[in-house]
């Protein structure tokens, strides 16, 4: 029988036969000791820093790293040695394609499941399982690998103790809570997060935000400067010191955190430190490519902020001199209907990631014009209570049509809402998808329109941008501003899209524009067949 121990500096595990403890093994070693690579025992000889990945007990680690720094295989060893020596563990990695997902498990898993005698004598039997998105051992531990592309639908209904995500970089921020939530029967609860950067407003840097920051830095021989190693330490002739530019020897460095109180142990493994990348190599690196791919690829570093679709001055001159309405006013809106968007977050709210946000308006002439907005918090964000408040609000304001997000709203607050409000035909249910080529479909089984969501979300950007999207004055409309602002623009390697992602809340902005197509829809302002706002 195998049991984790912690202490003060690493995991190991007690290894216990007929009831007597017979030694203990952390979880570097033991890899070591079982696993080959390319038909070589796998050994972590001059990457130390590595073992410490292998061995640290913070349940939570990002990886921040260039490219070719051993990120996946490490995330192979991870698992499979905690998988390998707890009974009944389950490990679930996460990538954002499924094209990803299957080269790992073919190239990654697979290489060290099958090139390990041990694992073959010991772990593997005729009843084991051996498929692409999942993998169990004779000791009852199992590893499932799925997929994010364009939701994370995928692993709800997954029980883990440990996951695993994978060029984290690429997956909206928002899927990590329910990626994290198939952990929440378990007694670990272990997070590696890995990736490499781009830009400073992304999934990686918001966990990175939350770490140690933990780096490598390296002592001058010469001018005693510690270095933290980036661009600056950089020379045709090797590495230097940033202040006296002289010659840096990399057994002269050590792990630093950089940040007293964290989340996550962060440590940032650029390819400055790779013992197989020649020096040579990462001068023509230097020279040829530009200054976001060096940052990233070779530094492990984001370079730029991304292109944010907003400035606040663009909010600023969507607000009109008009305060925030207390129900509908018969007089500004002659003739008119308003309409409800509500965006849910889990559970009503996950701290400052998500809020519950309602957003309500309606159309004057061609203009759409915003006349409330209320984010739910504390105790109020209960989805029971907000539906309950949905409904007030609803006759308050005497609104036509809601326009509801599906995904969370999906598992019982629509369909509450509708029982409350008495029709089933005043809720309309929306589905953002990061891949269908239409702006808008309909989805007769889940009764629901998909959205293209890139496509949906700039026809609202434009529309605030042309004036035709308003705000009551900006006192009122600040306290919203953020979850505009906080939108920027990335490129998505994973499905070759331009994607609209952001580093904090963005429900007000999701809340808007599910008022707004539900108006647009019931207007008939919007070409369902021909998907195009007319």
């Amino acid at each position: 029988m195998v049991s984790a121990v912690l202490n003060w500096s690493c995991i190991y595990f007690r290894v216990v036969r007929e009831g007597k403890a017979v030694g203990t093994v952390k979880p570097s070693y033991f890899a070591e000791a079982i696993l080959t690579l390319g038909n070589k025992p796998f050994s972590l000889a001059g990457r130390n820093y590595l073992r410490f990945v292998h061995d640290s007990i913070h349940p939570n680690i990002i990886l921040r790293t260039g490219r070719q720094v051993e990120k996946s295989t490490t995330l192979a060893v991870h698992m499979l040695t905690r998988a390998l020596l707890i009974p009944y563990f389950n490990a679930l990695y996460v990538s954002p394609s499924s094209k990803q997902t299957r080269i790992f498990s073919s190239q990654k898993l697979n290489t060290f499941i099958s090139g390990s005698k041990f694992i073959q004598q010991f772990y593997l039997d005729s009843s084991c399982v051996d498929r692409v998105f999942e993998k169990s051992f004779t000791n009852q531990s199992r590893i499932v690998l799925d997929y994010v592309y364009n939701t994370p639908d995928r692993v709800r209904g997954i029980s883990a103790d440990s996951v695993y995500v994978d060029e984290v970089q690429d997956i909206p921020k928002d899927f990590l809570p329910v990626i994290f939530e198939t952990m929440s029967h378990s007694q670990y609860k272990w997070r590696l997060l890995a990736g490499t950067p781009k830009r400073y407003q992304n999934t990686i840097e918001y966990y990175w935000g939350l770490s140690s920051q933990t780096e490598y830095a390296i002592k001058c021989d010469s001018c005693g400067h510690w270095n933290i190693l980036d661009e600056r330490n950089v020379a045709k002739e090797g590495l230097v010191c940033s202040n006296c530019h002289s010659k840096l020897n990399l057994s002269n460095g050590q792990w630093v955190n950089t940040k007293r109180d964290f989340t996550f142990k962060g440590i940032r493994i650029p390819q400055l430190i790779v013992p197989w990348i020649k020096w040579k190599d990462i001068w023509e690196k230097h020279e040829e490519y530009s200054s976001a791919q060096f940052y990233n690829e070779v530094l492990g570093m984001p370079y730029e902020d991304a292109a944010r679709p907003f400035t606040k001055g663009d909010l600023i001159a969507a607000c009109e001199n008009r305060p925030f309405l207390n129900g509908f006013d018969g007089q500004y809106f002659s003739g008119e209907r308003l309409y409800l968007g509500i965006d849910y977050a889990p559970g009503g709210t996950m701290g400052d990631t998500a809020y519950t946000v309602v957003v309500i308006g309606g159309f004057v002439g061609d203009v759409f014009k915003v006349v409330y907005a209320k984010r739910y918090k504390g105790i109020e964000s209960d989805l029971t209570d907000v539906a309950e408040d949905v409904v007030r609000l609803v006759k308050q304001f005497n609104v036509a049509l809601v326009g509801a997000d599906w995904g969370i709203g999906s598992g019982g607050t629509n369909q509450l809402l509708r029982k409350l409000l008495g029709s089933a035909e005043r809720v309309v249910e929306f589905y953002h998808s990061g891949s269908q080529n239409a702006l808008i479909k309909w989805d007769s089984q889940g009764y629901k329109f998909t959205l293209n969501r890139t496509d949906a979300m700039s026809t609202v950007m434009l529309k605030i941008k042309e004036k035709k999207i308003t705000f009551p004055k900006w006192e009122y409309w600040e306290p919203f501003a953020d979850d505009f602002l906080n939108i920027y623009q990335d490129y998505s390697e994973a499905s070759r899209r331009i994607i609209y992602d952001h580093e904090s809340t963005d429900d007000t902005f999701h809340a808007l524009l599910f008022a707004y197509f539900v108006g647009l829809m019931e207007k008939g302002m919007l070409d369902k067949y021909f998907s195009k706002v007319v």
